[in-house]
Parts: C-alpha cells; sequence; structure tokens
C-alpha cells in the first residue's frame, strides 16, 4: 500500500521586516530634510532680495529727496548759524516762498537748508529748515531722513567739500550715499551716487 506523504509547507512571513522599515524611513528622512533645506535657502534669498531692494529704495529716497532741495538752491554757503560745510554737510541758500509756493523775492529773501550727518548718532542723516521767520512760509525743522547710514559723501567736479576755497563758485553737487542693513547674519551694503546742478545758480 502506497500511501502519499506531503511535505508540511515551510513558513513564510507576510509584510515588511524591521529592516525595510529603517532603511524606508531614513530614505523619507533624507528627502524630507531636502526639501526643508531647499525651502528655507528660498526663504533666505527671498528675504536677502527684500533687504537690499530696500536699502536701494531707502537710499533714492534720500537723494531725491537732497537732489530736489539742490536743484532750487541759489548757491552753496560754506557756513550759516552753526553750521559749516565739509564733506559730511551740505548748507543750502534757497529762495523763500509764500503760502502757494511761489518764491517771495530770489534776490533778497532766503531759507536754509542743511543736510548732515548727526554728530551724536552718526548713522543718522538730517535734514534742517531754517526759515526765512514772518516771509517764508516754511516752517523750521529738523529731521532725521535716514538711518543706518555708513557713509555722506559731498564733492563738486572731483573735489570734496573739504578741498573746496570758495563755495560761491560752486554750481554743482556731486553726492555719495552709502547705507547698510543687516539681516539673518548678513550685511547689506548699497552705494548710490548722483550729481545735481543748481538751476538758480547766477553765474
Amino acid at each position: 500500500m502506497i500511501t502519499n506523504k506531503s511535505t508540511p509547507e515551510k513558513f513564510q512571513p507576510k509584510g515588511i521586516t524591521l529592516v525595510e522599515v529603517l532603511v524606508t524611513v531614513t530614505v523619507v528622512s533624507f528627502m524630507i530634510l531636502a526639501m526643508l533645506s531647499l525651502y528655507v535657502a528660498g526663504q533666505r534669498y527671498f528675504m536677502n532680495g527684500n533687504a537690499r531692494s530696500d536699502v536701494l529704495r531707502d537710499n533714492r529716497h534720500v537723494l531725491n529727496y537732497i537732489s530736489q532741495d539742490v536743484k532750487e538752491a541759489i548757491q552753496v554757503m560754506s557756513v550759516w548759524d552753526v553750521y559749516a560745510a565739509s564733506t559730511e554737510c551740505l548748507i543750502l541758500q534757497v529762495p523763500s516762498i509764500d503760502a502757494s509756493g511761489i518764491i517771495v523775492d530770489i534776490d533778497s529773501q532766503f531759507d536754509y537748508i542743511v543736510y548732515r550727518l548727526n554728530s551724536e548718532y552718526p548713522n543718522r542723516l538730517e535734514r534742517i529748515i531754517d526759515a526765512n521767520d514772518g516771509i517764508s512760509n516754511r516752517e523750521d525743522s529738523s529731521r532725521v531722513i535716514a538711518t543706518r547710514v555708513n557713509s555722506f559723501q559731498l564733492s563738486s567736479g572731483g573735489v570734496e567739500f573739504s578741498g573746496v576755497s570758495d563755495f560761491s563758485k560752486l554750481d554743482n553737487v556731486d553726492i555719495a550715499l552709502v547705507t547698510t542693513q543687516n539681516l539673518l547674519g548678513r550685511t547689506f551694503q548699497e552705494t548710490l551716487r548722483t550729481g545735481v546742478k543748481l538751476r538758480n545758480k547766477s553765474d
């Protein structure tokens, strides 16, 4: 009599092993870290770009402000009141104006506008107005128009203000403004330059 003996099947585990789980977790972790690194780098690049744009915008705004006053000036002064012109101090004699913004008398009625770095806070650029009391519609004022200023350099025709002997002959002003901003451990420094001619300068 022949009997059929069936050999028992060996146990075959189903599912994944611990090693496979560890490999999968490791691969997924690396992928997540890579994506996070790209995201952080993108955010840093975006914020750095914004910081640089802010510095440039501030510089342009300040230079436009100064340029407008220089264009309207009668002349650049060497001294006025307690202020003395230097490489970091600009003194402008401008015509007094009435309530409508019309020049009162371009030959005899003047206001004075001073741009200078604050001696106590040298990173602050000030705009000071000394108005012709009782004549001009301008009001005396002193305000900071820029912070984070590294350098405010004034010259004319390649000669720094500190080397100018006769300010009454100046008919143009060259301005260089350097500002900085710190963000995310980086320092952004921008330099803008412009040259402005005095439109009311008489020969």
